[in-house]
């Protein structure tokens, strides 16, 4: 009869335990973590020479009112960077990345598109791509280059700070 009483209290101490634990909202995930990568990039630049970045943004997951913004900072030298239609984006402003011409959302995860960056000084460069979501997640990129002298094709190096 104990063992009985011991089993039935058991029992409805763990239905007890499942039914509190049940729920009948949905959880539905916003915010996944994401990065921003690049393929190959030439390591020289000479002035006024046009080099071409391919860029990714990899997203852990996909959740569909999710939107990316990019945008870039000059840390040194002077350039600009523009797209494959030719416009320009602002050195320190954000762009909508569905923006970017020619962006690949084949793999929604898996976005990638290509950006240009023309020297147009001297020193060398250095640029930081910047992409922030709509939860205002921000992942950044630096790309340095060296300067690249066309008669002599020297590289002369330098760091980025």
């Amino acid at each position: 009869m104990k063992l009985g009483i011991f089993i039935m209290g058991c029992a409805l101490a763990l239905l007890a335990c499942i039914l509190a634990g049940c729920d009948d909202r949905l959880e539905v995930r916003q915010a996944y973590d994401f990065s921003l990568s690049s393929w190959y990039l030439q390591e020289g630049i000479a002035p006024d020479d046009t080099v071409e970045i391919r860029l990714t943004l990899n997203r852990e997951g996909d959740y569909r009112e999710a939107r990316y913004r990019i945008g870039y900072i000059q840390l040194e030298g002077d350039g600009e960077v523009f797209g494959t239609d030719g416009t320009r984006l602002v050195n320190r402003e954000l762009t909508d990345l569905s923006d970017i011409a020619g962006l690949d959302t084949t793999d929604i995860r898996r976005q990638v598109f290509t950006l240009f960056y023309r020297n147009t000084g001297k020193d060398n460069p250095g640029i930081r791509f910047v992409a922030v979501d709509n939860f205002f997640v921000e992942r950044t990129l630096d790309i340095p280059f060296s300067i690249k002298d066309k008669t002599n094709t020297a590289t002369v190096t330098g760091t980025v700070k």
